[in-house]
């Protein structure tokens, strides 16, 4: 494979923001430069299964060998992994590949041989037209940039690392660092990597995955997978110095690469910015983001993270199981919102939507009217009743993966439910 390294940027390009509140360690002008770099044409989306794409796990991988950590799989930094399927714009994958990217900060002490997983996917949708790959950078408007989904989440991941390196504790996990290949396309990368782990699953504590951290709305952060270890819940709480507005769920199971490692008992955090307009459009682009929001979320992260770090003993792995049959338990959650019409024109497998609320959690997530909604946290969706049932056994403001068709193309959304009390 050949890499195409891009040098660090001679001028920094600040997006505005009072970051005075922010620990010095963590560079503004570091953060937007990798998101610049990973937004590039030279990657043209980071499409699954591209030269582009591939390039840029290329790049992951030079940054973590500069950044000093020790390569995660033996002696490399890349685990390649076939991929299966079709891609977001409708491409087939078969016969093509990815990578998964990882490298290590090795611990001390008596946790030195126990391990923290910080994750966060490289991928995104590639070209609009797929059949340019390797054909030179792309122009702007021509490739979905994915500077929020997730350049953002790779940004926070790397920012981590300086601070990391220089903590002095006596006693401190290893942390295995995990830029994730083709989440884009069913979370293939940590279904991967799950399965050819580079340590020992058992000796994986816990996983924090950063997805979408990019900016915020009204200064709330989500931060879900709480309840699936009995130490995340004041830790969560405690690094929240900030007066973020933590929307706090307890399972770990919206959609992301996080996923996995809950399937594997071990336990779970995902830190996510909420949804935006510009989600899996052209124009989620680097100076979409609120450099402000996303420093603030690197901030938190860092004594969060640095928190489980130290935390001496086990984390003891809880299930937090959706309900099955919510029509059988008198407090199934009548109050929860998802803001759409169900279509009853069409005989048809799936809840079809007939129309999308203006403001409600499915338009804020990029639902349309004709979409089929066929898959929702997990359950499959083949009715308005199953859809009915799947939402109420869910809560206001927990995070769910939907997973819908739209013009003979399936896609993943991640909507956050709301509360029909705050309905406007």
């Amino acid at each position: 494979m050949k890499f195409r390294i891009l040098l660090a940027l001679t001028s920094v390009v600040i997006l505005g923001g009072n970051t005075s509140l922010v620990a010095a360690e963590i560079s503004s002008g570091d953060l937007i430069q990798r998101v610049q770099v990973l937004t590039s044409g030279q990657y043209a989306g980071r499409g699954n299964g591209t030269e582009e794409g591939n390039d840029a796990a290329g790049l992951l991988a030079a940054w973590f060998r500069e950044a000093g950590l020790l390569p995660g799989f033996g002696q490399q930094y890349l685990q390649k992994f076939p991929l299966r399927g079709k891609s977001w714009t409708g491409n087939d994958l078969t016969g093509k590949f990815s990578y998964n990217v990882a490298g290590i900060l090795p611990g001390a002490g008596d946790l030195a041989q126990r391990y923290l997983v910080l994750g966060a996917h490289h991928d995104h949708l590639g070209r609009l037209d797929p059949t340019l790959s390797g054909q030179g950078p792309a122009v702007d408007g021509s490739y979905y940039a994915g500077a929020n989904d997730n350049a953002s989440g790779i940004t926070v991941l790397l920012e981590l690392i300086k601070v990391l390196k220089n903590d002095g504790n006596p006693a401190r996990r290893s942390i295995l660092f995990v830029c994730f290949g083709a989440e884009e396309v069913g979370l293939q990368g940590s279904g991967y990597l799950v399965s050819h782990p580079p340590v020992a699953l058992e000796s994986m504590d816990a996983m924090v995955n950063f997805d979408t951290v990019g900016q915020m709305t009204d200064n709330r952060l989500f931060v879900s997978g709480v309840a699936t270890s009995d130490v995340f819940g004041s830790l969560v709480k405690a690094a929240n110095t900030e007066g973020l507005d933590l929307s706090i769920a307890r399972g770990g199971w919206s959609g992301s690469d996080h996923m996995t490692f809950n399937t594997r008992e071990i336990p779970v955090l995902f830190v996510f910015g909420g949804p935006y307009r510009q989600y899996n459009t052209v124009e989620d682009l680097w100076p979409t983001l609120n450099l402000e929001d996303l420093v603030k979320i690197t901030a938190y992260c860092q004594r969060l993270v640095q928190d489980l770090r130290h935390k001496p003993g086990d984390f003891s792995w809880i299930m937090v199981a959706e309900k099955l049959r919510p029509e059988d338990d008198g407090n199934q959650n009548r109050d929860t919102w998802f803001g759409s019409l169900p279509d009853f024109t069409e005989d048809i497998q799936g809840y079809k939507l007939a129309g999308v609320f203006d403001g409600s959690p499915a338009a804020v997530a990029g639902l349309k009217k004709g979409d089929v909604l066929v898959k929702m946290a997990g359950r499959e969706v083949v009715d308005l009743t199953s859809f009915t049932n799947v939402l109420r056994a869910n809560e206001p403001g927990t995070l769910v993966e939907v997973t819908i068709l739209r013009d003979g193309n399936s896609l993943n959304f991640t909507v956050v439910l709301g509360d029909r009390k705050n309905r406007k």
